[in-house]
């Protein structure tokens, strides 16, 4: 909730694998030259596991003797006018491949480049890119993105991935807070509750809790999340009156408690800093809070396969414990897995930031 407010169903911490759909092969079309690039769920059907290679076991955790892995933000959907570039270790030279979702990986022929172009492509679409180099075995960066025109827009359009809050695919609520760190601008006790954050969401847009600039709230379950066919689970914020005034979060989650992987995000709104608008829902992917009071913003644990903590074996996909809420604040200093930056209502109290309503656990 924001002080003057009237009013979905992965480089920073993680990079996370992703969802997502083809309509070509290969070979790969290159948006540009081998440069870098910063770090980085779905009306149903919701694609295929990322990660796994011809639907077969799931990209291994760094070995010895692999080659270094590049990485790429990874959504579970992106919209087609976004450009992947992968970043590799030591700026190693980087291949990639594409094939149609369902495509057998040996039918894609992997080209010297150093990011895709995603125009052109819709639907499922598989993406590898490794590094070669002597005396090391490749060891792929590899996803499924859901190509689509724009990021998943808000309810009534029928391409939302909005999870309502009676929606029957959930199965559960978080149930404890594990941690609660407030930033500048919560300082109504009201909103100060961190059991507000547990059970159910509804739309009651007063029974929830505020993180303020930059705070961050930790809910856990109880049983483990464990990733499977389509999203794990989905957040919910209390935005009313306005599709546009969206305050935001990154979604980071743990096994342990300690190590969090982190959604890649992407932010395509162009609105001016300081303002009361974020953009739309379409133009937001792999952030908490893009759809209003009452629907969830879906999250799907296989958008982490290819995140270092992930492909390491620190954070465990098949036993995730905690979900934690990272409020943004949004006057364009804080960027997106592509480098841009991510604007959102400020307000400096006594309701700042990200005003969680509830984590729900959803059925496969």
């Amino acid at each position: 909730m924001h002080g003057t407010r009237i009013g979905w169903m992965a480089v920073v911490a993680s990079l996370s694998a992703i969802a997502a759909g083809c309509g070509s092969s290969s070979p790969v079309p290159v948006a540009v030259d081998g440069s870098g690039g910063n770090d980085a769920g779905d009306a149903l059907p919701q694609a295929p596991d990322a990660g796994k290679l011809d639907g077969g076991q799931p990209a291994d955790a760094s070995h010895p003797g692999a080659c270094p892995v590049p990485l790429a933000p990874d959504l579970s959907i992106i919209a087609s006018n976004e450009v992947l570039n992968f970043v590799a270790p030591d700026a190693a030279a980087v291949e990639i491949a594409t094939s149609a979702g369902g495509a057998p990986v040996a039918a894609a022929a992997f080209q010297a480049a150093g990011s895709l172009s995603l125009t052109g492509f819709s639907g499922l679409t598989h993406v590898l890119a490794q590094t070669t180099a002597a005396g090391c075995a490749p060891d792929p960066f590899d996803a499924v993105y859901d190509v689509r025109a724009s990021y998943a827009p808000a309810p009534p359009d029928p391409a939302t991935t909005a999870v309502p809050y009676d929606d029957p695919r959930i199965v559960g609520w978080a149930t404890a807070v594990a941690s609660y760190a407030p930033g500048p601008g919560a300082t109504n006790p009201q909103f100060m509750v961190p059991s507000q954050a547990l059970g159910p969401a509804g739309t009651d847009t007063l029974a929830v809790v505020s993180l303020g600039n930059g705070g961050t709230i930790t809910v856990t379950f109880d049983s483990p999340i464990a990733d499977g066919d389509g999203w794990e689970f989905a957040v919910y914020e209390n935005t009313f009156a306005s599709d546009v005034f969206l305050e935001l979060g990154f979604v980071e989650v743990s096994s342990d408690g300690t190590h969090f992987a982190r959604f890649d995000s992407a932010f395509q709104s162009q609105v001016a800093p300081g303002g009361n608008s974020s953009g739309i829902a379409a133009q937001i992917g792999g952030l908490a809070g893009s759809y209003m009071v009452g629907y969830g913003t879906p999250f799907d644990l296989s958008a982490l396969r290819n995140s270092p903590l992930v492909r390491d074996g620190t954070v465990d996909l098949a036993a995730i414990k905690y979900v934690r809420i990272v409020d943004i604040v949004g006057d364009g200093t804080t960027l997106d897995s592509f480098g841009r930056p991510i604007i959102d209502p400020l307000s400096s109290g006594p309701t700042a930031g990200f005003d969680l309503d509830g984590v729900a656990v959803l059925g496969h």
